[in-house]
């Protein structure tokens, strides 16, 4: 399966799209909880549906980001020449505890936004 290049491009273009999606829905999180204070309650409580229907859809990109990452690195393992692993091994690592930090922080962050 791996093999065919068209579903290595699908996964690569839903893998970025569903990074990109992952941070515009923090963002608007963002935008939105700002928004919230002196708001009627009506409306603010129209506010907190959709922000929290922007959360739910933040941790479904992030799924997606996670599990396309998955198949990239399986299809980048196979690949790649063994003497090659080692070396990418570690900045792999580094990049991973990264987007750990990154994206573990920001989705909390982004639970928090909620009202």
């Amino acid at each position: 399966m791996l093999e065919n290049r068209y579903i290595r491009i699908t996964n690569n273009f839903l893998h970025d799209m569903a990074t990109g999606t992952w941070a515009a829905c923090l963002a608007v999180l963002v935008v939105l909880s700002g928004r919230l204070d002196g708001m009627p309650a009506e409306a603010a409580a129209a506010l907190g549906d959709a922000m929290s229907l922007v959360f739910w859809i933040l941790v479904g990109a992030l799924a997606t980001v996670v599990l396309t990452g998955a198949l990239r690195l399986a299809y980048w393992r196979r690949e790649s020449a063994p003497e090659d692993l080692a070396a990418v091994r570690r900045s792999l690592i580094t990049k991973h505890v990264a987007f750990l930090v990154i994206y573990g922080g920001g989705t909390v962050w982004a639970w928090l936004l909620l009202p």
